[in-house]
């Protein structure tokens, strides 16, 4: 036993320190992006003044989530290109949706990578979870987009966002400040923007990793039991992901036990569902850390207006279940048609890019 315990605490002295480092990263890099975009404002203030805007918005941070292959740095630019006055409430709104879109995408790319290197697997089952997970993303992040479009135009953000107080002062630590001063010094405006995406992504794959880790069997067998009912199957999701701020790991969870069909897909696609709302936690970290209001109050209104998408499809969720299931099955059992559908996935935000203002 003594000797279990001297093996596991240099480990988990080593996972403590891992996730520390992790979260003084993810400070320093959403500081130092901030900080290079403001300084880079004069010159990116000329060339976004002829951008189209309206839903274009939404296929150019889709696709730029595919580039960087991370949905949360293409929101982390967003919040720091409003925080340098150079976008509007409503443009920043569009590229945080975006991103969600986007991620959900890599998802499924991941896994039909996973099948190209792992031949032991079949196509189906290399990117069932990511084909699912990305149907459920656009069913809740398509009608979020548009509801919070028309609320944008219909009432003051503004005011709504005088009254949300950022309670932390991030910007206030003098030795971030001072450190992010002289890498911008020491390497360029340009190239701080490529380290701080670099390190905020970096950051977060460090803390999915240590996450990896943890004995989840205690949680699978809470899991079986609460994903029976679908409102707490949504809301086991949503929770399990907010607070680990990791969609890889909520939905790593359930992998094991939806593969060896200990659960049905009826009954995992209500926790898809939370965890594809919850991957908005690391969204709202950045606004905070950025001390902008606005920038909180506009990823809270993409999280109810995604959840009123949400709470429709549980309330009516024999039907909306059998739309996403029908769906999944057509794609996974045609090949021409899941082609097809990987091309739309590039296709559709290049014609959302062509769209007038």
């Amino acid at each position: 036993m003594d000797r279990t315990r001297r093996r596991l605490a240099p480990q988990s002295l080593l996972s403590l320190l891992s996730i520390l480092l992790a979260a003084l990263g993810f400070l320093f890099a959403v500081q130092l992006l901030s900080e290079a975009m403001g300084l880079l404002s004069p010159v990116l203030r000329p060339a976004l003044q002829y951008r189209t805007g309206g839903f274009s918005l939404v296929g150019v941070s889709w696709l730029s989530a595919y580039v960087l292959l991370n949905g949360s740095a293409v929101a982390a630019i967003a919040l720091s290109l409003f925080s340098a006055e150079l976008i509007t409430v409503t443009e920043l709104f569009l590229l945080v949706s975006g991103s969600r879109l986007g991620a959900a995408g890599i998802v499924l790319f991941v896994g039909v990578l996973d099948y190209a290197r792992a031949s032991e697997y079949s196509l189906s089952e290399a990117v069932r979870l990511g084909t699912l997970a990305f149907i459920v993303s656009c069913s809740i992040y398509v009608p979020a987009t548009v509801l919070g479009v028309v609320a944008l135009r219909w009432t003051d953000v503004e005011g709504w966002a005088s009254g949300v107080a950022v309670p932390v002062r991030f910007r206030s630590v003098g030795f971030f400040e001072s450190l992010v001063g002289m890498t911008i010094d020491l390497i360029g405006v340009v190239p701080s923007v490529i380290v701080a995406l670099a390190l905020f992504v970096g950051c977060l794959q460090l803390f999915d990793s240590q996450l990896e880790r943890i004995e989840t069997e205690w949680l699978q067998k809470r899991v079986l039991v609460y994903l029976q009912s679908r409102w707490l199957s949504f809301a086991l999701g949503l929770v399990v992901t907010a607070v680990t701020t990791s969609v890889a790991f909520s939905l790593g969870v359930v992998v094991p036990v939806y593969n060896r069909g200990y659960i049905e897909r009826r009954e995992i696609v209500p926790y898809v569902m939370g965890a594809s709302l919850g991957t908005l936690t690391d969204t709202l970290l950045v606004a905070v850390v950025l001390e902008s209001s606005t920038g909180v109050t506009i990823v809270f209104l993409l999280l109810m207006v995604a959840t009123a998408s949400t709470t429709v499809a549980l309330s009516f969720y024999e039907q909306y279940y059998g739309l996403v299931d029908d769906i999944q099955r057509r794609l996974l059992e045609d090949r021409r048609s899941f082609a097809l559908f990987l091309l739309l996935l590039v296709a559709i935000p290049l014609v959302l890019i062509a769209l007038p203002a």
